[in-house]
């Protein structure tokens, strides 16, 4: 064990209670904290690495078949990230023209800040090999607050932060965007194996499943995070989207973004014309072209970024064991809750059939022996009126458009 480490001593007290466990970092519960995730029956051969708040430099690890993380503060981030810049974002000052973007990994983030960028940047948004998006929106617990601070104005800002350590001002504008935690796990599994940084190129599916089950990848417990920003849905500075939502309706999703961000963007969405310029540009295939745009391409094994979006894919990965233990937990841990309804469909091993996000234009998503009756039901109302619509309202709140449509037909 690393020398300056020595002098600890584990309280077993801490430790996972199951027999069979990956390593986890130690949770301390307190009267207002979400239930547990149930540990996962994963054997475990490398034990030998602590998870303890303290020293100045991250602790790097990676036990067999695991992808490489690093733990700071008792919380894990990826290998490479910096105990200053994950401190420094937590206490940055927020400004009145900020705009944050905050996810747990997959969940729509890459897409959010070039709608954003767009609608706030203009023509002077350009994005591309050198100059990436990654940087122009940087990631403020990756690049730290001083790499922050010296961003052009107006900023998009981009976090995996849980709510808890997320920078907070009442003038500053925050975008939370959630996704069902089976596209998200499956998603994040392509983008492990894909980042050079995790030195998991050839990692396997059934560890991933049982890592992200129990918390312990990289940006912590999908469940933890979304719990923790569970009770900020509603304050007059967050808008609250759902990705499959936007899916459904990327116009209305845009003319909503608009509409919450104020000033240009607002005046923009109300420009038809420049509506559908963003629309367009905004579809999975306008972002799969040239995508150096998202990411530097020496960052990854592959240089797709973008792999496919869409809701259902999972169904593609997951055994039907696995999709009934995702199910339990999901309907543990977000029992009582807002969330506890939704994704029902999206979720569910028989309903939906995989739909792709080639196009999110809405009347293109549906093949030709779809009744009309039924693609009537997406059609777009005119802009003026689509942000209180029955849909919009819906995809707004606790709804999805996707329940929306089942229940009707």
């Amino acid at each position: 064990m690393v020398a300056f480490l020595k002098h600890l001593r584990i309280d077993h007290g801490e430790m996972p209670s199951c027999d069979r466990t990956p390593p986890l970092t130690p949770k301390t519960p307190t009267p207002m904290s979400p239930p547990m995730t149930p540990c996962s029956p994963f054997d475990l051969k490398a034990t030998a690495f602590c998870f303890r708040k303290g020293p100045v430099r991250s602790v790097i690890y990676q036990p067999q078949g695991h992808p490489k993380q690093a733990v700071i503060d008792g919380e894990i981030w990826p290998p490479i990230f910096k105990p200053k810049n994950v401190r420094s974002a937590k206490a940055m000052p927020m400004l009145e023209t900020d705009v944050m973007i905050a996810t747990y990994p997959k969940c729509g983030t890459t897409w959010l800040q070039h709608i954003c960028s767009q609608l706030m940047k203009g023509d002077r948004y350009k994005a591309g090999k050198g100059n990436e998006l990654c940087m122009q929106s940087p990631m403020i617990e990756r690049m730290g607050a001083a790499f922050a601070a010296a961003i052009q104005h107006p900023r998009v800002l981009k976090t995996h932060f849980k709510h808890q350590n997320i920078p907070k001002s009442p003038v500053s504008k925050y975008i939370y965007c959630v996704r069902n935690p089976k596209d998200c796990l499956t998603s994040y599994y392509h983008h492990n194996r894909n980042f050079k940084i995790y030195n998991w190129a050839s990692g396997t599916w059934d560890v991933f499943v049982d890592l992200f089950l129990s918390g312990q990848l990289a940006f912590g417990d999908y469940f933890d995070h979304l719990f923790s920003w569970l009770p900020f849905l509603n304050d007059p500075n967050v808008l609250f989207l759902k990705y499959e939502d936007m899916v459904a309706d990327l116009e209305g999703s845009i003319f909503k973004i608009g509409q919450f961000l104020g000033g240009e963007a607002e005046v923009m969405v109300q420009d038809q014309a420049r509506l559908r310029e963003i629309v367009d540009n905004s579809t999975i295939d306008a972002m799969k072209k040239d995508q150096r745009r998202w990411f530097p391409e020496n960052q990854l094994h592959k240089s797709e970024f973008i792999r496919k979006g869409g809701s259902r894919d999972w169904k593609n990965h997951f055994t039907r064991e696995q999709s009934d233990r995702l199910d339990a937990i999901f309907k543990s841990r977000m029992a009582g809750t807002a969330a506890e309804t939704w994704w029902k469909a999206e979720m569910s091993w028989d309903e939906l059939p995989v739909i792709e996000l080639n196009d999110l234009r809405l009347d293109d998503e549906f093949e030709d022996d779809v009744s009309q009756s039924r693609r009537d039901s997406f059609a777009l109302l005119p802009t003026n009126e689509r942000r209180f619509s029955r849909a919009s309202l819906l995809s707004a709140g606790y709804g999805s458009v996707w329940s929306l449509a089942s229940n009707q037909h």
